[in-house]
């Protein structure tokens, strides 16, 4: 699993981040529609952090 990558899409920023394979594929989870980077940053720390806290072992 990775990180929190930001992309840019057209005006608007998204965060994506690797969650667990399903049937050996890798799947993401993402958000998008931030107005800056920084905004999408924290939220994807956000995001992260509450998928690795769920207790749910994968």
């Amino acid at each position: 699993m990775s990180n929190v990558t930001i992309q840019k899409r057209g005006n608007f920023y998204q965060y994506k981040f690797e969650i667990a394979k399903v049937d050996g594929k890798r799947k993401f989870l993402s958000k998008s529609g931030f107005k800056t980077k920084s905004e999408a940053e924290k939220e994807g720390v956000i995001a992260y952090n509450d998928y690795l806290n769920t207790g749910n072992s994968f």
